[in-house]
């Protein structure tokens, strides 16, 4: 883990200082209450309130955000990014931690990778006015083919803006190249003769060779007033690899 935190950091180090960066400090916070939490294909959770922190000094970015569902038997997580952005290029580090996966559910354990409850996640990418293309690879944590293999599970998103309407659009499409992390699990099905037989099956976190496993359309109306602003939302979220769908009503509150 330390080598690819010493990576990551000696690759923000590297690049050229940003001309048109702000030099002052930022900090914004957010809240969101969401009708059921999607994401990149993946039914995670119910409804959930997610809270994020955001700080930013010339170039670099610290965001902190989460998941807390309603329901306790959902997932709950809290994610941690490190990035840096120069004219439109990103780069960063993404640290996802997901309660009781560790059976003894402790937040600073980084040890024995099929138990650890962090995954960390490398991102690179370009956005401009047109839209943005972000490539994210998993390079630690439990990360795992079926056959055991490290999987380098890797998810790449397009997404293109637009204003129509009075509102704000967003339309993304997901991939993964290859093969993700996935496990097995035994079914019992009926065949023909009526009689029962268990089956095992395959579970990918993504698909299990290349294909398209999120494309979405969002509409936003944002509401302002003196202190916050308050974007309104509707996102039809499907996976086409899967072959689902579920039309999502988000709400945000955040600080100017």
């Amino acid at each position: 883990m330390r080598k690819i935190f010493a990576l990551a950091l000696a690759a923000i180090t590297l690049l050229p200082a940003q001309v048109s960066a702000q030099d002052e400090f930022t900090a914004s916070v957010s809240g969101s209450l969401v009708s059921r939490y999607m994401w990149r294909g993946i039914d995670m959770a119910g409804p959930s309130i997610q809270p994020s922190l955001t700080l930013g000094w010339k170039g670099l970015s610290l965001d902190v955000s989460g998941n807390i569902p309603f329901d306790k038997e959902d997932v709950r997580d809290i994610d941690v990014t490190l990035g840096y952005s120069l004219y439109g290029f990103n780069i960063g580090v993404i640290d996802y931690w997901t309660a009781d996966v560790d059976p003894k559910n402790r937040y600073f354990y980084y040890g024995g990778e099929a138990e650890c409850p962090h995954q960390l996640e490398a991102n690179l990418g370009y956005t401009c006015k047109y839209g943005s293309l972000q490539a994210y690879t998993m390079v630690y944590g439990n990360d795992y083919k079926i056959d055991g293999d490290r999987a380098y599970s890797t998810y790449i998103e397009l997404s293109v803006p637009f204003r129509l309407g009075g509102l704000d659009w967003d339309v993304r499409a997901g991939v993964t190249p290859f093969e993700s992390a996935g496990s097995t699990y035994d079914e019992t099905v009926i065949t023909e003769s009526g009689k029962t037989k268990t089956v095992t099956r395959g579970d990918w976190m993504y698909g299990e060779s290349f294909t398209c496993n999120m494309a979405s359309i969002r509409a936003t109306k944002n509401l302002e007033f003196k202190h916050f602003n308050v974007p309104v939302f509707v996102e039809l979220h499907t996976n086409p690899y899967l072959q689902r769908a579920n039309l999502v009503f988000g709400v945000t509150i955040t600080s100017l």
